[in-house]
């Protein structure tokens, strides 16, 4: 009895695995299904978990299948195939495979072409002002890039005011306010609302001590969430990577973009706008969630054209946000673009970001239109 016992025991275990790692070969599949449904858009977020787990599960299964009948080859080929391409998605960013942006030291970048970007999402509930105040004196940023911030958080970061001669924010009740802090001179410096009236965005053009001029672009758009799609927030990633396709001065475009760098509609905005990963062949380096190191994938992103070098790109200690804040400190080298390569359009980009677009802005007029009718 108990050597059937036994048996019976690796037979379910071996089902269970079997069916398990179907399951997650079939949830890392899904995305490749070109759709805005949130809960398929978020699967893109947890390929490093996705990976590790399909690992475990096949070693796991092939120790209890043997020997494998034909039936049990099944599942250790989807699981293979989950891997193969969570593996493709992810190897950019792991030295040597991911092609670098140029770097250069500091001491090689002119005083006045350097820019140093910093962004924090703060978390509006998050009361440690004062943690992300030593920080930004420590990393003495040129750009600082908040988000989340509410009325309190405006008042905390008014000390800030000395250091940073300029200013733009839109503060709000909800989790999409706004401030961007320079020591630079801002020109033309914009709050917009490029889809719908709910999350800004802050477009400046910022002119460095050198006397030359960059765009930086601040984004948070929304997350794909529980019943609501990833439209909007893949618009306004677009409409910004457009904008900076037809800029005439380098641009920048940073923020919390509540998408992670292999996602399709990122891949697709960095064709698009000629922009660079500083992670690519360095590492994920993720942002999100400092306090979960289970649930941890790279949300906040700076991201910058060719004539960009990178001096340096880390996330910094933890503040009580449930994201790290991110430090990019860049330089002006219009020379860099003859060392690195912008990423080429693909066939179709153009055609898909208007689609994306004017389906979000349709869903934004019917929310607009279904508000003044109650």
């Amino acid at each position: 009895m108990q050597k059937d016992d036994a048996r019976s025991l690796a037979r379910i275990s071996r089902w269970t695995l079997g069916l398990l790692g179907v399951l997650l070969a079939v949830l890392t599949l899904l995305p490749l299904i070109e759709t805005n449904v949130w809960w398929i858009r978020m699967l893109d977020f947890a390929r490093l978990q996705e990976l590790a787990a399909l690992a475990l599960v096949l070693v796991l299964y092939l120790v209890l299948a043997r020997p494998l009948r034909a039936a049990g080859w099944v599942p250790v080929a989807a699981m293979a195939a989950a891997i193969g391409y969570n593996v493709y998605k992810l190897h950019p960013y792991a030295e040597p495979f991911g092609e670098n942006s140029v770097a250069v030291a500091a001491a090689e970048c002119p005083a006045g072409s350097r820019i140093r970007v910093l962004i924090a999402n703060v978390r509006m509930g998050n009361r440690q002002a004062g943690e992300l105040l030593r920080i930004v004196r420590d990393v003495r940023p040129d750009l600082f890039l908040a988000m989340e911030t509410d009325e309190w958080w405006d008042r905390q970061l008014s000390v800030l005011a000395p250091e940073f001669s300029h200013r733009v924010q839109d503060v709000r009740g909800n989790y999409f306010g706004m401030h961007l802090f320079s020591k630079y001179e801002l020109a033309d410096a914009d709050v917009r609302f490029i889809i719908g009236d709910e999350t800004p965005a802050i477009f400046t053009n910022v002119v460095l001590p050198d006397g030359e001029r960059v765009d930086f672009y601040g984004l948070h758009p929304r997350p794909p969430h529980l019943w609501q799609p990833s439209t909007k927030r893949d618009a306004q990633l677009l409409l910004a990577a457009l904008e900076a396709r037809s800029a005439e001065d380098p641009v920048i475009v940073a923020g919390d973009f509540n998408a992670v760098p292999w996602e399709r509609v990122v891949r697709r905005a960095m064709r698009i706008g000629g922009l660079l990963d500083p992670r690519a062949g360095r590492g994920i380096v993720p942002t999100y969630n400092a306090q979960r190191w289970v649930v941890t994938w790279p949300l906040d992103q700076v991201l910058y054209q060719h004539e960009f070098a990178l001096v340096e790109f880390r996330h910094l200690p933890e503040f009580g946000s449930d994201h790290y804040p991110v430090l990019a400190d860049l330089c002006h080298l219009p020379g860099a673009a003859e060392w690195q390569e912008a990423p080429r359009l693909a066939a179709n980009d153009l055609a898909e970001a208007e689609r994306s677009i004017n389906a979000a802005l349709t869903m934004s007029s019917n929310t607009a239109s279904a508000r003044q009718t109650r």
